[in-house]
C-alpha cells in the first residue's frame, strides 16, 4: 500500500507548485506574459517541478502496489487508469504534460516554444484533476484498512 505521508507530502509540494504557478498562468491567458517575457522561466520551472512531483506519486503508487512496470513516466498514468486510480481520460490528456517535460529537461534546444508556452498554459489545469483523483484513491484505500 503506498505511504500516506509521502503521498501528502508529494501532493502538498505540487499544491505549493501550482499556487505559485498560476497567478502566473493567468497572466499569461491575459496575454501580459510573452515568449520574451522573463517570467516565462518561471513557468517553465513551476512546470517542471508539478510533472515531476506527479511522476514520484505514481511511481510511489506503483512500485508499492507491486503494479506492473511501465516503459516510460508517461506509461506511469496509464498503469493508474489501468488500475482505476485515476480515470482513462485524464490519464490520455495529462500524460502528454510528461512527454513536453521530457523534451524541456533533455532536449530544450528542440522545443519549440510556442508550442511549450501554450501547452503550459492550456493544459496546467489538468493536475489539480490529478490530484483531486489521487487524494480520491488514497481515502478509497484507506477506509479499507
Amino acid at each position: 500500500m503506498p505511504d500516506p505521508d509521502v503521498i501528502k507530502s508529494k501532493l502538498g509540494a505540487m499544491r505549493d507548485y501550482l499556487s505559485e504557478l498560476l497567478p502566473y498562468i493567468e497572466k499569461a491567458r491575459q496575454g501580459v506574459i510573452t515568449l520574451e517575457s522573463p517570467e516565462l522561466r518561471i513557468i517553465e520551472r513551476l512546470f517542471l517541478l508539478v510533472v515531476d512531483a506527479a511522476i514520484d506519486v505514481n511511481t510511489h503508487i506503483i512500485t508499492r502496489n507491486k503494479f506492473e512496470s511501465p516503459d516510460d513516466y508517461q506509461g506511469t498514468f496509464g498503469v493508474l487508469a489501468e488500475h482505476k486510480v485515476i480515470s482513462f481520460d485524464l490519464a490520455e490528456k495529462i500524460r502528454e504534460s510528461v512527454g513536453l517535460r521530457n523534451m524541456m529537461t533533455h532536449g530544450y534546444e528542440k522545443v519549440q516554444r510556442k508550442k511549450m508556452f501554450d501547452d503550459i498554459v492550456n493544459d496546467i489545469d489538468q493536475y489539480s484533476l490529478y490530484m483531486k483523483a489521487i487524494a480520491e484513491y488514497m481515502e478509497r484505500i484507506e477506509t479499507k484498512e
